[in-house]
């Protein structure tokens, strides 16, 4: 049981970090959007899988469960931890538009990527949202889980100090490639040259 609090607690901290950072990029999008992407069945993968009920009880959200809307409410999502992988995998074609940069839309690409790398082969080929039996978390491999867990956190690190100083060390794309695999993209490797990367 020692081994799960570790889970849950290394992997909040994680997303709350994630999450702030994608809020950041998104929010100026989603909250003017007409189209919400939050769906109600989607929200409920919160019940579905052991491992994010467990996050919401450890991390409440800041509003009730509603049957139409789930967790989305006036104000956004009431979930601050425990969110789906696919409530920052999908990112809409406005968002991704938006992007100044081939090299911007590569890099919030692995950022929207990296809750499910973290979570990637936890028991065996499952995910840890898709392990449904709330005792095989006990069997999750602390040290797999944690391996990913670096690696993700340094995606992030080199992202923010992306986005916050518009530098990337040419060192750092083979750890990015580790989450999501580097266009051969002509264009982004001219953006690159032209920003001096």
């Amino acid at each position: 049981m020692a081994d799960l609090d570790i889970l849950l607690r290394e992997y909040g901290q994680f997303e709350d970090r994630l999450r702030t950072a994608m809020t950041g990029m998104c929010a100026v999008h989603c909250c003017v959007c007409t189209r919400v992407c939050c769906r109600e069945e989607l929200c409920r993968e919160t019940f579905e899988s052991p491992f994010l009920r467990l996050l919401c009880q450890k991390y409440p959200p800041s509003a009730e469960y509603d049957s139409r809307n789930g967790w989305l409410t006036k104000t956004g999502c009431a979930l601050s931890i425990g969110r789906a992988p696919v409530c920052y995998h999908f990112l809409c074609s406005e968002i991704m538009i938006s992007r100044p940069t081939p090299l911007d839309g590569y890099m919030l690409e692995v950022l929207a990527a990296l809750v499910n790398h973290v979570g990637k082969k936890a028991l065996g080929r499952r995910h840890l949202v898709e392990i449904l039996n709330s005792n095989d978390l006990t069997r999750v491999k602390l040290s797999r889980f944690k391996r990913k867990l670096v690696q993700a956190q340094t995606a992030l690190d080199i992202i923010v100090d992306y986005f916050d100083h518009g530098t990337l060390d040419v060192g750092n794309i083979s750890k990015l490639s580790q989450i999501r695999p580097f266009p051969s993209d002509k264009s982004v490797f001219d953006m690159m040259k032209s920003n001096s990367i």
